[in-house]
């Protein structure tokens, strides 16, 4: 196989891959034309009423789990169209009020409706960015076929925006620090996906992309406020903090569904001290790492799936569907690869960290443990193995 035939199958090309690939997607779409267990979209029922509150002028509202309950119950469509535990609906909504300003025009569409546009708009933009990163089909199939697309967008969550929007980010960065600035001020309505950002922009001396991100973070909460009412970020302190003691010490949720470092050690049985202490051992380390890493002259997409890959061991509060950004993190891994002309051995790596995502996902399901941090660990296995090559020559950032 000459240069360019292994170039092509490593983007995906191949035709075996690309049926594995296609596989693998029809597998992922049988729950949502099964007709068995609960219906799609369960989780964007909280967004859905948090919009419909925030349109009727009651913002705050959306805070208070019971009032959010009553008003679903009030505008959802019948429960023998939807399939859903009417007892169990909503889910808390904790969003910052930030978010209301994305959420309250879904409100506008009945919710079946609302759900579908939805899910088509953030899966579009996740896949223009992983286009972006590596302009090949074959990279939108592999990323594709990752098992935590599929259970953002059956859920309705918000993993694939706020992965869409750090990879925007990280392709903005440089070239237009303006929108760069302004995409991570957007990412503020999911906080966990931005906390390696200010380290990084810092010592990196990006001040540019931090002044612009200051700014238009200052504007969209007044525009909320002006909105919605200032009421609203009281509420969403008290809610917030009252949810997080709930998930994270109280057991609110069964431990396997925090996919982090914390819920794995709470599913071991360690206590809530020692857990988080570890937790925030690993994120530490995690976090001194990827600074490190930029600081050194290394390739931009070294740096940026670095990034990706150490952001889900930085908050407890990460889940199987937050994991899209690890597909994006090896998407950056393959347009490293392919430029810098790295040996096949380095390709297969990246492969076999496809693969751990793919296997874990779909077992996740079934072992019920938190396969996170295991995720993360593979494909910071391969940018270990890359930072230990002698020859990382750097290449500009993507714009």
């Amino acid at each position: 196989m000459n240069e360019v035939a292994r170039r092509n199958a490593f983007a995906g090309d191949d035709p075996a891959q690309a049926i594995v690939c296609a596989l693998l997607i029809a597998f992922a779409v049988l729950p949502f034309v099964s007709g068995n267990g609960e219906g799609p979209g369960f989780d964007f029922s909280c967004f859905w009423g948090a919009g419909t509150l925030a349109l009727d002028g009651h913002a705050a509202a959306a805070y208070d789990w019971e009032q959010l309950h009553q008003q679903l119950l009030l505008r959802m469509p019948p429960i023998d169209q939807l399939r859903y535990p009417y007892d169990q609906i909503p889910l808390p909504f904790f969003y910052p009020p930030v978010f209301l300003l994305v959420l309250a025009p879904f409100a506008l569409l009945p919710f079946p409706t609302a759900f579908w546009v939805w899910s088509a708009a953030k899966l579009s933009c996740w896949l223009l960015v992983i286009y972006a990163i590596r302009p090949r089909p074959g990279a939108l199939l592999l990323a594709l076929a990752t098992p935590p697309v599929f259970y953002d967008v059956f859920h309705g969550q918000t993993g694939l925006l706020a992965s869409a929007l750090l990879g925007g980010i990280l392709l903005t960065l440089d070239r237009r620090p303006l929108l760069s600035g302004f995409l991570i001020a957007l990412l503020v309505f999911k906080p966990q996906f931005g906390v390696l950002l200010p380290f990084v922009l810092i010592a990196t001396k990006r001040w540019n992309v931090i002044i612009s991100a200051a700014l238009a973070t200052l504007a969209l909460m007044l525009l909320t406020g002006a909105s919605f009412g200032w009421d609203t970020f009281k509420a969403f302190v008290e809610g917030a903090t009252t949810v997080s003691t709930r998930l994270q010490a109280g057991g609110g949720v069964a431990w396997y569904n925090l996919s982090s470092v914390y819920g794995l050690l709470r599913v071991a049985g360690l206590g809530y001290g020692l857990a988080w202490s570890l937790h925030m051992a690993v994120a530490a380390a995690a976090l001194v790492w990827v600074v490190v890493l930029w600081r050194r002259n290394v390739s931009f997409a070294l740096q940026a799936a670095s990034l990706l890959a150490a952001t889900p061991l930085m908050s407890p509060y990460f889940v199987i569907y937050d994991l899209p950004i690890l597909a994006m993190a090896l998407v950056f891994l393959m347009k490293a690869d392919l430029d810098q002309g790295s040996p096949v051995v380095n390709r297969r790596a990246i492969r076999i960290g496809l693969s751990v995502i793919v296997v874990l996902g779909y077992a996740f399901p079934f072992v019920l443990v938190p396969v996170g941090p295991f995720m993360c660990a593979a494909v910071i296995a391969i940018i270990w193995m890359k930072c230990r090559q002698p020859d990382l020559r750097p290449d500009p950032a993507y714009g």
